[in-house]
This record gives structure tokens, sequence and C-alpha cells, in this order.
């Protein structure tokens, strides 16, 4: 090989090196940046949770009003990028609003529960809006609008009785609630991106590993142990127990949410949230996991 070839080989491969290190600067900051904002955003969430509580049944019900609102927003609209789905958007988003209020006014003792008779009212009534539109999808219309409503609405509005559980309104159950189920999926997130290997269900949620399922039952735990010195409206192996629950069916939340997005053809439900998409991206894990931790204490 000649000196000058020598020499402009060097300069390419100095030139090709060079690059490689400015793509792995700009991948290291993009993902410290992403870190950031994810950060940011958790925060400001468990600032506004907190405060809510804290405040009473009136906020902490209306702060979710709005989640759930704004959650079946999105759902209405993944399903509607499919042609043969066609919910009533608006209507539904109506019926769902009424829906959440008379659970809230339940679960907080303002309402008598003969008043729930009015869901039943308001199927019915779409049923009937869809037998005038004699569309050859009624069935699957109706199903769409009403999973809307026990997908989102549902675990949503049992905020209020997690709550109120122990017979009197404590902000002690959602807050911690909250904090174990955004331990888990910190833990998750931040051991499964720089330690994750084994993937956990690749054809679903390629990101997710095994490493990050641990990772987040560990943060869960230790989590739950810190806030059992401090909440002491149920002893300590209840909040241990409760924070498996979240760590199993947050994951599973999260694995059908990820699913869903997937059939409809979209990354993410939304883009209200920075760093995680939607209000659907950022509670997932809560409405698979809420109902069962519920389940569970009510019965010990």
């Amino acid at each position: 090989m000649s000196i000058s070839k020598t020499y402009g080989y060097i300069i390419e491969t100095s030139k090709s090196h060079r690059w490689l290190s400015l793509r792995t600067l700009f991948k290291i900051d993009s993902t410290l940046n992403n870190l950031v904002i994810r950060a940011l955003a958790g925060f400001v969430f468990s600032v506004l949770v907190i405060c809510s509580a804290w405040l009473g049944p009136l906020a902490l019900g209306l702060l979710f009003l709005i989640f759930s609102t704004i959650g079946l927003y999105e759902f209405y609209s993944l399903n509607r990028e499919k042609q043969h789905l066609k919910s009533f958007k608006w209507t539904g988003l109506a019926f769902g609003v009424i829906i959440y209020l008379l659970l809230c006014f339940l679960f907080n003792g303002f309402m008598d529960a003969k008043y729930l008779w009015l869901i039943a009212v308001l199927g019915v009534t779409m049923l009937c809006l869809q037998l005038i539109k004699l569309e050859a999808s009624m069935i699957a219309n109706v199903a769409v609008t009403w999973f809307g409503w026990i997908y989102v609405i549902l675990p949503f509005a049992l905020i209020n009785l997690l709550a109120n559980i122990t017979g009197e309104f404590s902000y002690e159950l959602p807050v911690g609630f909250f904090l174990i189920l955004w331990a888990n999926d910190s833990g998750a997130y931040l051991i499964g991106k720089y330690v994750g290997r084994t993937k956990l269900y690749e054809k679903v949620s390629p990101n997710k590993t095994w490493e990050g399922l641990f990772g987040g039952i560990v943060f869960a735990f230790a989590t739950a142990y810190i806030l059992s010195q401090y909440f002491i409206s149920i002893p300590w192996n209840q909040w241990i127990m409760i924070s498996l629950i979240i760590s199993i069916f947050g994951n599973l939340g999260d694995l059908f949410e990820s699913q869903l997005k997937r059939t409809m053809g979209v990354k993410d439900s939304g883009s209200i949230i920075p760093g995680h998409g939607g209000v659907l991206d950022r509670f997932d894990g809560l409405l698979f996991s809420l109902p069962i931790v519920l389940f569970y204490l009510s019965f010990c």
C-alpha cells in the first residue's frame, strides 16, 4: 500500500471513529434527556396525586375524573383508528363521566347504592342509539363503548373506594398505592434499561425484560416496607402483599396496553405527558392492579 493510500485510510478511519463517537454520545445524551423528562413528569403527577389525596375526597375525585376522561378519550381514539370499530366517542365519553361520578359519590358515601341502576339505563340507551344507526357492526360498536367504561372508568373510580376502604377517608392508601406503583415502574425501567438482557414477552413488548421485572419488584418491596413504618392504617405485611400484587398485575396491565396499541398500530395512547405518552400509558399498571388490591384488602 502506497503512502498516500495509507494516509487516506488513516483519515477515513479517524473520521469513522469520530462519527461513531458522536453517535454514541448523542445516544447517551438522548437517553439522559428522556430519563430527566420521565422523572419530571413522574414528579409532577406524584405531587398532584399526593396533594389531592391530602386535600380530601372532593379534590381526589375531581383529579381522577380528569384522568379518567382523558384516558377514555384516548381509548376511543385508539379504536377509531380501525375502521371496523366505531365506538360512540362523544356519547361514550359523556356517559363515562356520569358513571364515574355515580361511583365516586357512592364510594365517598354521598349517594345511595340504588342510584347505580342509572348505569344500566345508560347501557340500554347506548343500545338504542346503535339501533337507530342500523349499522352491521352494531354489537362490536356497543362492546367497544362498554369496554371503555370497564377498562378505564371503573379502575379510575376505584381510587375513591381505596381511600375509604378502612371505613373513613384516608390519604394513606391511595398515596401509598401510587408510590409503590411508580417505584415498581421506575425500578423496572432502570434495571431493564441498563441490566436487562432476557426478554420477558418480546412479541408484545420488546423492551421488557425479566431483569426489569425483578428490579421493579425489589423497588416496590423496599418502598412498601418504608411506607409501612409511617402509614399505619394497615399492617406492614399487607403493604408487602400490595407491592407484590402491584408488581405482578401492574406489569400485566402494561403488557395488555402494549398489545392494545400494537393491535391498533400506534406507538402511544396519546402525547399529553412528556416522556410517557398518554394517560393510559402512564396509568396502565393501575388499570389491572387496583381492582386486585381492593379484592385483597376486602378479604383480609
